[in-house]
């Protein structure tokens, strides 16, 4: 491949954050709402019935009300948190903005895509890489030109070969079930036993594949191929949705939405209990409780176990959230290291401590910023220590000066990053835990049917959920 190419092709390996379905840091006041702050910085609406409740201020939420507010629907947000965004979070380090989530669009992601031209906001697209890091034959690592990724690429390739059969539609994942059925019960480990990979070729997919997964053993080889799918079976799109930056990151998108949407919303309210009585939906948060004709439940899954539903909700979903669709090991780590080292791409081996390391866009004052994620259970995300030691095995002589790391599994209001289910989850699951129930109606990029785990998926699942629950409000407003 010429050089052009290569560079075009490989503009970014950032895909392994797939946390897709949330936006940035946006403070409690100044935004829509027709309440009081109190001294704990939360905000009460003085009117606790509304048409409709959404729980969870992701892209999810946001979008859902925003959608009911076109349908007439006075609708109010609860959020845990004393921001909106959910699994993403824009914050600063080293004195660069940065973003612990959600950060990259692309033109086949719809959704988001219009979205920011409507909005007017600008684009800007990452620098490439200058180098790669890759393990060796001897068990180290060793620097690369940019044309090994080519050795990688065509070992993803064959991981999802046949993906053109077996999910010929990307947004519609379920229409070949009958193939499904056997591609859909493989880990992405039980793949590459099947390709008969060498220790070595499993290192060198890793980063692509099984760091993906939360490990080799726990992702479903199926969404991987859902994603291949959804980028036209070409790698070039494959690395290239993860290359574009909306200027101003997701929280300025998410904050326009949210403006968009005129809604009440809550800060610092985590949802405890939901009770469905069958004409009305009583909503328990942050000691108070609000009444609706329908609700919208736009957390993560992984977090659905820790609501109480006091009708009960069918067994897939409780099924679903304990065996997580987040993965609950995911950690993002921001590293400030000595000096100018260039632009790496470090392709982390299977189950080493870092999975992926590469250069933040801009430099600080002391030098280079790296980005970093894992799914190493034993790391401690902010223990420089660890970070040292990890990335004097990939980049030798680098020197660390500070550490910011965000664990995702450990943050309850996640209980893990980005998408990736486990096998048996799509054919088994997916459609279940997408149906209405009551006058509950479930939203987020987990169980997106397209680009699940990016914010696209998030917008499509939440426009999806505001329309059911339009009109079961509107049925209860009838009984």
């Amino acid at each position: 491949m010429k050089e052009t190419s290569v560079k075009r092709a490989h503009a970014s390996r950032r895909a392994i954050l797939k946390a897709g379905a949330a936006a940035g840091l946006v403070g409690a006041a100044g935004l829509a709402s027709a309440g009081s702050a109190s001294a704990d910085g939360a905000t009460y609406p003085a009117v606790q019935s509304y048409d409709v409740i959404v729980i969870g201020g992701g892209f999810a939420g946001v979008t859902a009300a925003r959608e009911l507010r076109k349908k007439g629907k006075r609708t109010l947000i609860l959020e845990a948190r004393n921001r909106v965004g959910g699994r993403a979070w824009s914050s600063t380090f080293s004195g660069l903005p940065i973003e612990f989530g959600a950060t990259w669009i692309h033109p086949s992601q719809t959704l988001i895509w219009n979205e920011v031209q409507r909005l007017g906001i600008a684009r800007v697209d990452d620098p490439n890489p200058d180098y790669a890091v890759f393990a060796t034959e001897s068990g180290g690592y060793a620097r690369q030109d940019l044309a090994f990724l080519e050795h990688q690429d065509a070992l993803l390739r064959r991981f999802v070969e046949g993906a053109e059969q077996y999910m010929p539609r990307p947004y519609d994942p379920f229409n070949r079930a009958d193939l499904l059925a056997d591609v859909d019960k493989l880990t992405l480990g039980d793949r590459a036993r099947q390709l008969r990979l060498t220790t070595l070729e499993r290192n060198w997919v890793s980063a692509t594949t099984g760091a993906y997964g939360g490990g080799f053993e726990r992702g479903s080889l199926t969404q991987l191929a859902r994603w291949w799918a959804l980028c036209g079976y070409n790698t070039e799109t494959f690395h290239g949705i993860n290359v574009t930056r909306p200027v101003g990151g997701m929280s300025g998108i998410i904050t326009k939405l949210l403006a968009e949407s005129g809604a009440t919303i809550v800060y610092n309210a985590p949802v405890t209990k939901v009770a469905d009585n069958g004409s009305r939906v009583q909503v328990t948060a942050g000691g108070a409780v609000y009444d609706a004709g329908s609700v919208v439940v736009a957390v993560p899954v992984n977090v659905w176990n820790s609501i109480n539903f006091t009708a009960g909700l069918p067994a897939e979903f409780g099924r679903l959230s304990t065996e997580t669709v987040g993965v609950p090991t995911a950690k993002k780590i921001l590293i400030q290291v000595q000096g100018d080292i260039g632009r790496p791409l470090v392709n982390g081996k299977s189950g080493a401590p870092l999975d992926l390391v590469l250069a933040n866009t801009d430099k600080s004052s002391q030098g280079t910023v790296l980005v970093a994620f894992s799914v190493n259970p034993n790391l401690d995300a902010n223990n420089q220590s660890q970070i040292q030691r990890a990335i004097t095995e990939v980049l030798p002589g680098t020197k660390v000066l500070s550490v910011k790391g965000h664990d995702w599994g450990q943050d309850p209001y996640a209980k893990g990053a980005w998408t990736f289910m486990r096998p048996g989850q799509l054919l088994r699951s997916l459609r279940a835990v997408r149906q209405p129930h009551g006058r509950l109606v479930f939203a987020g990029s987990d169980i997106a049917t397209g680009w699940a785990g990016y914010v696209d998926g998030a917008i499509e699942s939440g426009a999806q959920a505001a329309a059911v629950a339009a009109n079961l409000s509107g049925a209860a407003a009838l009984a």
